[in-house]
């Protein structure tokens, strides 16, 4: 269990912004062991399994399946309502329905929900996997304060820097 617990931070710690199925992945995964270990007593190694393989699969599909569309849909409707209060705010609404600012107002949301998803799973995956790998190894109290704030650090640095274009020499 160890060992998985490690892959998993490592791989939450690294890549965790790739793709939030890969974190919810995980979560459900670790999410799976935590209830069967706290519900029965004692856990086979065979539902300890079951339970990774179900939590994590759950996890994954709802990753996978639900994010994009929930995360455009609120930036739309959210970014749209923005728009209509600003066009109502300004007294552009005289009888008719502001339609330009409500879609500029969706566009722009919609934008700002994808950038803003960016960072949250680049700031939550950080953050789980440095929690799962100093919970791995067990360290004592001030010595995982302080490896899971550089690990934190390190993981949002590395996740936002993976993206930026590589330069090519001319």
């Amino acid at each position: 269990m160890q060992i998985v617990q490690i892959l998993i931070g490592a791989a939450l710690l690294g890549f965790g912004r790739k793709g939030l199925g890969l974190f919810l992945g995980a979560l459900g995964l670790m999410l799976g062991v935590v209830l069967v270990t706290m519900y029965v007593h004692p856990a086979s190694s065979g539902l300890l399994v079951a339970a990774m393989v179900l939590g994590g699969g759950v996890g994954l599909v709802v990753g996978l399946f639900v994010q994009k569309v929930a995360v455009g849909l609120a930036g739309i409707l959210g970014g749209g309502y923005a728009g209509y209060a600003f066009a109502l705010s300004m007294g552009w609404i005289h009888g008719q329905f502001p339609w330009i600012a409500v879609a500029v107002g969706a566009l722009l949301g919609l934008i700002l929900a994808v950038i803003i998803l960016k960072w949250a799973l680049i700031i939550l995956s950080s953050v789980a996997g440095s929690y799962l790998l100093v919970d791995a190894f067990g360290l004592t109290s001030s010595t995982a304060t302080a490896v899971f704030v550089v690990l934190a650090i390190a993981g949002i640095v590395f996740q936002a820097s993976s993206d930026k274009p590589k330069r090519t020499a001319q």
